[in-house]
């Protein structure tokens, strides 16, 4: 099970990662000599971008189609929230239907809020104003960008945490074997003080000499 998840998130990744990172509404070289051959479709089996006119190839592949909102890639938000969470990501309107942009939107430095928004807000990874306050990326990539940085920090959290439990349990291990080893000395210094005690008294013990009895004196025969 936990295979399946990581492989389900690494290849989210890959094809998230493709659709930040193409280029679209440029001409299919495949279809050049037909109408309306701009490579607006974004395939996410095969991480790549293609015209209308390719849509046979990845019929049934899971697709995006991308739009335009002013001069920017953008994507409808019905179609992308089945695949990512578009939480926190402001939204704007193109044909009564919300769509997200796919990368943040180019402004100036010198750029201030909108005074026709009653509440002001800015994106936490790029920090160009936001319409809504409860919003806080103006893109896909910023979230993902954000999401990734924190992500990176939680598990230098959890590499350290598990570091500090290695080092704690070998620490205990150690002094738990060589307090074992100590015993050990001890009990044998214990025992061998004991057989050496034992040794002593049995050597040094008076021993009873045994004097052998006399027999009865006989005189030698006379001649």
């Amino acid at each position: 099970m936990v295979g399946c998840k990581l492989f389900i998130k690494k290849k989210r990744e890959d094809w998230l990662t493709s659709l930040l990172n193409c280029k679209f509404f440029d001409s299919c070289i495949i279809h050049q000599q037909l109408r309306k051959n701009e490579k607006n479709v974004f395939c996410m089996d095969c991480n790549l971008e293609f015209c209308r006119h390719c849509v046979k190839a990845h019929f049934l592949h899971p697709k995006l189609q991308i739009c335009k909102y002013v001069y920017q890639d953008v994507v409808r938000l019905q179609d992308i929230q089945k695949h990512l969470d578009c939480s926190k990501i402001q939204t704007y309107k193109i044909n009564g239907e919300k769509a997200v942009h796919l990368n943040p939107r180019p402004q100036s430095k010198d750029s201030k809020p909108s005074t026709k928004a009653k509440f002001g807000a800015s994106c936490e990874a790029c920090g160009r104003y936001l319409q809504d306050v409860p919003n806080r990326f103006c893109s896909i990539a910023c979230k993902v960008s954000a999401e990734s940085v924190k992500a990176t920090d939680e598990q230098k959290v959890i590499d350290f945490s598990i570091e500090e439990l290695q080092k704690d349990s070998w620490e205990e291990n150690f002094n738990q074997e060589r307090q074992s080893s100590e015993n050990e000395s001890t009990l044998s210094l214990t025992d061998m003080s004991e057989e050496t005690q034992g040794w002593m008294t049995t050597a040094l013990k008076p021993r009873k000499r045994l004097h052998k009895r006399k027999g009865i004196p006989r005189r030698s025969p006379l001649c």
